[in-house]
């Protein structure tokens, strides 16, 4: 089994070197190339976690921080940027003293651990751009390919309305499109809410606990859905630098009870159906979706097969009255590991489908959003 690396990923916190060195040794992964390229790797299979579940293993307050999305222009072949569009997300650092919480409490109680896989888990906040097959897929990390992707979806004409579309986001990590397209669902009045489904699905059920649930809590929470809710439960101690909310500055949102009813009560008043998947492609049921997104996965030949598997059945081409739109964002080349643009295109034509670039950008390593299309 082999461990890949990839430097340039974006930076989501300062990395203790000595304790991440200690805790990944401690998983015992072999970091030589296997003798076969195409050696079986034992996966994990597809599951679900409930919104329950994933509201039950949150800490007490999440600490996050603010970032930026350039709006990317579509109207040309320039990748001109527009202007920004600020989201939020998890710190990794507030991530890691979870899990470390969690390990003490553990180490004391001799209690099982809250999360998942909470020993990989912890080793690979440490490490978090260390990928290694059928055991972490980067997922803690934010790529640049997913900003690119939400960049796309914001500067896309016709503007993507997500109301009353089926969406699902492969490999999803941080999440940060499906948070682009749940802020505009959530900044519209719920009167006017149309039946939506957003599914959210990632190799690690640990990424899904410590990163994307809590990216999409904060994004409902700083969005204008719960501007009642802000108004009547204020931070403690708010003040005008440090007020949850503020786009220009981290901040840390305390999530009492009365917070997680309030967005469950925001979920069924704007008529979002919210599922969680964790485990292989090859084991995911999909059915057809509306809106396919997945980016920074293609980074790997061998999971080729099984994510154009899932990408032509989540398109589910047969019989389809209803056009769908598929968007994949990628680096040209992913040196070191052998995917790539090129190889991906040729397997997606091997297939009976075709790749369109939709927006690219050539500087350093080059990156594009790709639209799929299969024939029927």
């Amino acid at each position: 089994m082999s461990t890949f690396k990839f430097d340039f990923a974006l930076d989501d916190a300062d990395v203790d070197i000595d304790l991440s060195s200690q805790l990944y040794n401690s998983l015992n992964v072999s970091t030589s190339t296997p003798k076969d390229a195409a050696e079986k790797i034992n996966e994990d299979p597809f599951a679900e976690i409930s919104i329950d579940k994933l509201l039950e293993l949150l800490p007490n307050v999440l600490s996050y921080s603010p970032l930026s999305i350039p709006i990317l222009a579509t109207d040309d072949s320039s990748p001109r940027i527009a202007k920004d569009v600020t989201l939020f997300r998890r710190d990794l650092f507030d991530a890691r003293f979870q899990l470390i919480a969690q390990e003490n409490i553990t180490e004391d109680t001799s209690e099982a651990p809250s999360t998942s896989t909470s020993v990989n888990a912890l080793a690979f906040v440490e490490a978090p751009s260390d990928l290694v097959p059928g055991i972490y897929e980067g997922g803690l990390k934010t790529w640049e390919c997913s900003i690119d992707l939400a960049g796309y979806l914001a500067g896309r004409r016709p503007k993507l309305d997500a109301r009353g579309r089926r969406i699902i986001e492969i490999g999803c990590g941080t999440a940060i499109p499906t948070l682009f397209l749940l802020r505009q669902v959530f900044s519209g009045p719920p009167e006017e809410a149309i039946a939506t489904e957003i599914h959210l699905q990632d190799y690690n059920a640990s990424v899904l606990e410590l990163v994307s649930f809590p990216n999409i809590l904060l994004m409902w929470y700083t969005s204008p859905a719960a501007a009642s809710f802000r108004t009547t439960h204020p931070p403690p101690e708010a003040d005008e630098d440090t007020e949850s909310g503020n786009p220009n500055a981290p901040g840390d949102l305390f999530l009492t009870p009365e917070l997680k009813s309030a967005f469950l009560t925001s979920l069924e008043a704007y008529k979002i159906c919210l599922k969680f998947f964790s485990g292989s492609w090859s084991s995911f049921p999909a059915t057809p979706y509306d809106i396919i997104l997945t980016s920074e996965t293609i980074y790997r030949s061998e999971s080729l097969a099984p994510l154009l598997n899932l990408l032509k059945r989540a398109a589910g081409v047969k019989g389809r009255e209803k056009d769908h739109l598929c968007l994949v964002a990628a680096k040209v080349l992913y040196f070191g590991v052998g995917g790539g643009i090129e190889e991906f295109a040729t397997r997606v034509k091997d297939e009976r489908g075709s790749v369109t670039s939709v927006w690219e950008i050539a500087s350093g390593v080059g990156r594009r959003v790709m639209s799929l299309r299969w024939d029927s």
